[in-house]
């Protein structure tokens, strides 16, 4: 049976990671293909020929009936640019979408998972997507998934209800900033990092798309499903071609077992206990002296 959920691949110039990716995608069959593309940098041979090839090896890998829709831009339009209009492309036409990028390799039960998750909160605005990835495997989840302010974009999916919030200029947020209405979301210790994320990506020195997102769900108080277990691997850490991961590591994310069906009776409610964990895992006190060493310096 085809994969009836659009599945939408993003995807540049690593052609080697990208094969893996679509493989997962292959074996599922989906109906309906998105492949969201940027066009090689200015002056790069070498993009030149790995997005050719990248594009190549997915148009000629299908070997199902799959209505295929390409996304390509012809120039480079970066990462910010190209994936937020490359989503907002897929969703004018459709109602929801499993989004995967070209370094994240789904599990088997990655897709199953994916299309209760989608089609059993369809209509519930509180929730804004839902992710495949459990950034804080520490924490012991009480259910077989939680609903989080803070889900991952390593292997996801959303709604074109909750995609028309976005805006990657995120325009108000001078007025979010002076009111302060998001300490509620990360808390007192951990809201300078969010503050500093999205003063970037406002005036545009960080060119990314994925801060604006999580700022979405923030602003209107949107949930993300995360799964207790794992149900993505990121291949991309530590490369030269990292897009924002470059030089960082990581802990090994395994995949884990998950049985399908899930409940679909879970209070659709903030798990604030998964947040703290989360919260003290990636802005803990490490975090919090590390940039104010780092402000201290550049004061100096």
């Amino acid at each position: 049976m085809m994969y009836d959920i659009p599945v939408t691949l993003i995807m540049f110039n690593r052609p080697d990671t990208l094969m893996e990716v679509f493989e997962e995608i292959r074996r599922v069959q989906p109906a309906k293909l998105y492949v969201i593309c940027d066009g090689p940098r200015e002056g790069r041979e070498d993009d030149r020929l790995k997005v050719a090839q990248c594009r190549s090896y997915v148009e000629s890998h299908i070997d199902w009936d799959c209505e295929l829709h390409r996304v390509y831009a012809e120039k480079n339009m970066g990462c910010r640019d190209r994936v937020y209009t490359g989503i907002s492309e897929v969703l004018k036409h459709e109602s929801s979408t499993v989004i995967l990028e070209d370094d994240v390799v789904p599990a088997p039960a990655f897709f199953p998972y994916m299309r209760q998750m989608l089609r059993a909160y369809a209509d519930d605005k509180k929730v804004m997507m839902v992710s495949g990835t459990n950034l804080v495997r520490d924490y012991r989840m009480p259910g077989p998934y939680c609903f989080s302010c803070f889900s991952s974009i390593w292997g996801w999916g959303t709604w074109a209800r909750a995609w028309k919030l976005y805006d990657v200029d995120v325009k108000d947020w001078p007025q979010r900033k002076k009111d302060r209405s998001l300490v509620g979301v990360y808390g007192l210790l951990s809201y300078p990092f969010l503050k500093l994320d999205v003063e970037r990506v406002y005036t545009k020195q960080k060119d990314t798309w994925d801060i604006q997102w999580d700022y979405c769900r923030h602003v209107h108080r949107g949930l993300g499903i995360v799964p207790r277990e794992n149900l993505v691997r990121n291949i991309g850490f530590e490369r030269e071609d990292a897009t924002h991961t470059k030089g960082e590591t990581h802990e090994d994310f395994s995949y884990g077992d998950m049985k399908l069906p899930l409940p679909e009776n879970l209070p659709i409610v903030r798990d604030r206990d998964y947040d703290r964990a989360y919260l003290k895992k990636y802005f803990g006190v490490g975090k919090v002296l590390n940039f104010v060493e780092k402000k201290l310096k550049g004061q100096s």
